[in-house]
């Protein structure tokens, strides 16, 4: 009689205290978060068009797809578009 009693408290005192340890699990920052930086980077819409090649507006970007260079303007994020070349491609120099 004696365990009966001890296993069903047991099993009353686990379902209790899984009950009260049950709640939504929240996800936390806990340090600097680079792509929410560069995310906030993209959102920039303000970009000085510095030249212009076969009629496209090219603006120079650190930070491209396909690295430091000239991309049409706007195109730096999506991959595969945009690229015209590295630094001093068609003789132009980037504005330090």
């Amino acid at each position: 009689m004696r365990k009966l009693i001890f296993a069903v408290a047991a099993t009353a005192a686990l379902a209790t205290s899984g009950m009260l340890m049950s709640g939504i699990a929240e996800a936390a920052v806990t340090g600097p978060s680079h792509a929410m930086r560069a995310a906030v980077d993209d959102l920039n819409t303000l970009q000085d068009v510095q030249y212009r090649f076969q009629g496209r507006r090219h603006c120079w970007s650190g930070r491209g797809w396909n690295g430091p260079g000239w991309y049409q303007c706007g195109y730096h994020a999506r991959k595969g578009r945009g690229w015209g070349g590295g630094d001093g491609w068609n003789g132009w120099a980037r504005h330090r």
